[in-house]
């Protein structure tokens, strides 16, 4: 038995399921933005806690060479905090510096 549906009715479905697949990339684009922009802020507010226990680590440290260690450390962490605060700026996501101040209480009135 052949279909009833008819060539202008077969393209009027195309049209609109190609619409729709078009919507759903958006909106897959949109929540693997999100899911990356989490996923980076978990990962600076991390690297901005390190910069706080790093240095204890340093005073406690048994050996000098432990204490060399953990300053290289520091310094790749600073280094790493400064590329990810470049990147939240150039893509127009600067609150997510501002969050984390706001939550720990860094910002001055």
């Amino acid at each position: 038995m052949k279909s009833t549906i008819t060539k202008m009715g077969k393209k009027t479905m195309l049209h609109k399921s190609k619409g729709n697949s078009d919507e759903t990339i958006l909106e897959t684009s949109k929540g693997c933005r999100n899911v990356f922009l989490e996923e980076l802020k978990e990962i600076y507010f991390s690297e901005k806690a390190l910069i706080i226990s790093i240095p204890i680590l340093i005073k406690n440290a048994a050996t000098e060479e432990l204490a060399d260690a953990l300053k290289v450390h520091l310094q790749f962490t600073i280094d790493h905090i400064k590329r990810l605060e470049e990147f939240f700026t150039s893509i127009g996501e600067i609150d997510i510096m501002s969050k984390y101040e706001a939550m720990y209480g860094l910002t001055t009135p």
